[in-house]
């Protein structure tokens, strides 16, 4: 079975639709910063959520590396929301998914035993 096939028939109906979700927020976010320079750090966040969107992608191919990649991202992304202090490094280093990737995540952890 080929990837797109995987990606729709083997995982539950949520999963493909937090992909595009994913896909959207991405390609949205680097419309948005399209017009500050690519190398300045608000680009940091566009990084964030292609990050997430992969690890989502095979997410939806229910692989268990996938799904530590998108817990570990979350950690991550809620240490630093934690740890710095100042609000532009908050804007820069955080992503906009801080409520959302929380609650996918325990979707991951719901459906974790059926994962390869």
């Amino acid at each position: 079975m080929n990837f797109i096939q995987r990606f729709i028939k083997k995982p539950p109906v949520l999963f493909p639709l937090v992909a595009l979700f994913h896909i959207g927020l991405l390609l949205y976010s680097i419309y948005d910063y399209s017009s500050e320079p690519f190398g300045s750090a608000i680009w940091v966040q566009p990084l964030w959520l292609l990050a997430y969107a992969i690890s989502w992608l095979f997410i939806c191919d229910m692989k268990k590396l996938a799904a530590y990649s998108y817990i570990g991202l979350t950690a991550l992304n809620l240490i630093l929301r934690f740890v710095l202090k100042s609000p532009t490094d908050l804007a820069y280093f955080t992503d906009a998914l801080f409520p959302a990737d929380i609650l996918f995540t325990f979707f991951v952890l719901y459906y974790f035993k059926s994962f390869e």
